[in-house]
């Protein structure tokens, strides 16, 4: 049993819709500050999303994910699930009419990535009301403020899928946390989890590991654990199959992509989910040797339909690329590094991304110490070990690894401050704990031990690398064409001009990457016959951007270096100056005799 029933205080019954208000007060106040509510989210898979719900809004296909103005001829086909594409439609669509187009879609934008921060909250005050006692969920609403006050996921602005997969990811580990494992809870784990894969694949990880927590606890517990086992298997199933019917065509039923919700997933997933939820109904009341042969044929059943259906999805996705693009592009991405590569000078990010988890794994550690603890610590050991190996892996999912240490921390905060932590240490060392919970301390901290010094990856050229408003309007007085411009770019080149890209930041664009780096590093005689055959007309540079500095440095004879060291060649015409970037027009290249 955990701690005992007592009455709630008014905060406690109310600490969802308090800690949801505050953060989204202080999102629209950072917003505000700095200038940017009712615009785009700075980062460039923001503004790639608002491409693709304007396109749908604007009448494609809600099964074509086509991008048509990106990459080779033919376009290149996203990735994105429509799934988040629908919330900002629904709100845009009807406010059109009465608005016009592009302040309706302000409108939605703004909205979103508030309306994700309550699914968020959600998880938090379901995981702190699981544990009970006195000041927990307290202290989880004042950790939770502290990781989502300002963090740029959730700003107006933010649309990107990462904001509700880390809702959906963290509403699933909440309600998993209930120690008597209520059907409903269990139902709603499910759900969530099913969406956030069909979201996007790179949250399976943390989808498996919750699943294989729930049948291992099952498999130890037997009827006490049955209407939730039964519960989760079947909706996690009937969510991922709903979420194929809605987002996939039917001439792609048996289409495999590795890298997004498809036949592969929805098999194996609706396949292991429907044969636990089965197993779970039929073996509960026998014993445990029966439990665990059930479970290792889920096991088998599953493992075998993705095995059938799609083996080549046992590997990453990224691996398809070649091995130029891979190091000239994909090791250069900053969210693809690993959070170890900032220890060359930027130690504060280094603490900033990975302390606060560590610390919460340790009070996860703790809470397993105890028996009326252990099963909710061993489920939080589990996704924070994960979170922090993602992290390792790629820094990007550095933010599951602070949402998840919420929970255990603020557990040992309480029990400290209250006295019933039974660690023999002062009831102030609550403080202690408040403050290693806290992401920005962990990056004060880091300040202070090293200097920070820049690193050289695409997203973190200089603000003045290009001015983005210069270049489009610039981009706006020439006939539409094909533009070779940097990565970063290319996001507001397909949003504000009528222009295409070659280059991009999206792995699908394979053809279209490896023509890239193949023109900024081949030689100018070589370059211009890769640029017409890519069907480039404009090329953007800007010289202080960090694609541009790259290849300058490490192709020196390259057309990018041979650019940015004053011998552009002769074929490229200077058309037009825009800031600090120029835009050249390609020369036909003259036909053999």
């Amino acid at each position: 049993m955990m701690a005992p029933v007592r009455p709630a205080s008014f905060a406690e019954r109310r600490a969802g819709l308090l800690l949801s208000a505050a953060v989204i007060l202080c999102l629209v106040i950072v917003s505000l500050l700095r200038g940017n509510f009712g615009a785009i989210g700075p980062d460039g898979d923001d503004v790639m999303r608002l491409v693709q719900v304007r396109a749908l809004l604007d009448g494609q296909n809600w099964f074509d994910l086509t991008q048509p103005r990106l990459g080779l001829e033919g376009g290149t086909p996203m990735h994105w699930s429509r799934l988040v594409d629908l919330p900002m439609v629904l709100m845009a669509a009807p406010l059109t009419p009465l608005v016009g187009q592009e302040t309706a879609l302000a409108i939605a934008i703004t909205l979103w990535p508030l309306i994700s921060v309550l699914i968020v909250v959600w998880g938090v005050v379901l995981g702190a009301r699981a544990f009970g006692g006195r000041g927990v969920i307290a202290f989880a609403a004042l950790l939770a403020f502290a990781v989502l006050y300002r963090h740029f996921r959730f700003l107006p602005g933010a649309i990107d899928h990462h904001n509700l997969q880390l809702g959906l990811v963290l509403l699933a580990g909440g309600a998993l946390l209930a120690p008597t494992r209520p059907a409903n809870h269990l139902a709603l784990a499910g759900a969530a989890l099913g969406l956030a894969v069909a979201v996007g694949v790179e949250v399976w990880v943390f989808a498996a590991v919750l699943a294989v927590f729930v049948a291992v606890d099952w498999a130890i517990s037997g009827a006490p654990a049955q209407r939730g086992a039964v519960a989760f298997g079947a909706s996690f199933a009937a969510v991922l199959a709903a979420a194929f019917l809605v987002t996939v065509g039917p001439l792609d039923y048996w289409t495999v992509r590795c890298d997004a919700h498809s036949s592969v997933t929805l098999l194996a997933g609706l396949g292991g989910g429907a044969a636990f939820a089965l197993a779970a109904q039929v073996t509960s009341a026998r014993s445990a040797a029966i439990r665990a042969a059930a479970l290792a044929n889920v096991a088998a059943v599953t493992g075998a339909l993705l095995a059938v259906t799609g083996p080549q999805c046992l590997s990453n996705p990224l691996d398809a690329l070649s091995p130029a693009a891979q190091e000239l592009w994909l090791a250069r991405v900053e969210e693809a590094r690993p959070t170890l590569a900032y220890l060359d000078g930027r130690l504060d990010e280094v603490l900033f991304r990975l302390g606060t988890g560590l610390a919460g794994l340790a009070a996860a550690l703790w809470l397993t110490l105890s028996p009326a603890t252990r099963r909710a610590g061993l489920l939080l050991v589990l996704m924070l070990t994960v979170s922090l190996a993602f992290a390792l892996y790629q820094t990007r999912f550095y933010v599951f690894g602070q949402l998840f240490a919420v929970l255990p921390l603020a557990v040992l905060a309480a029990r400290l401050w209250s006295g019933e932590a039974g660690l023999g240490v002062p009831r102030l060392a609550y403080l202690g704990v408040v403050i290693v919970s806290v992401p920005t301390i962990w990056g004060a901290a880091g300040m202070t031990l090293s200097a920070p010094s820049p690193v050289a990856t695409l997203s973190g050229a200089a603000p003045s690398a290009c001015d983005p408003r210069a270049v489009h309007a610039a981009l706006g007085t020439l006939d539409p064409g094909r533009i070779l411009a940097p990565a970063s770019e290319t996001p507001g080149l397909l949003l504000n001009t009528k222009h295409s890209a070659l280059y991009g930041h999206y792995h699908r664009n394979a053809g279209g990457i490896e023509a890239a780096l193949a023109i900024f590093t081949a030689p100018p005689v070589d370059a211009r016959a890769r640029l017409g055959s890519a069907g480039v007309d404009y090329v953007l540079v800007c010289p202080a951007d960090a694609d541009m500095q790259f290849f300058a440095q490490h192709f020196p004879e390259g057309l990018i270096g041979e650019i940015l060291a004053g011998r552009a060649p002769a074929w490229l015409t200077p058309e037009l100056l825009a800031g600090p970037a120029t835009i050249y027009r390609v020369s036909p290249q003259p036909a053999a005799p």
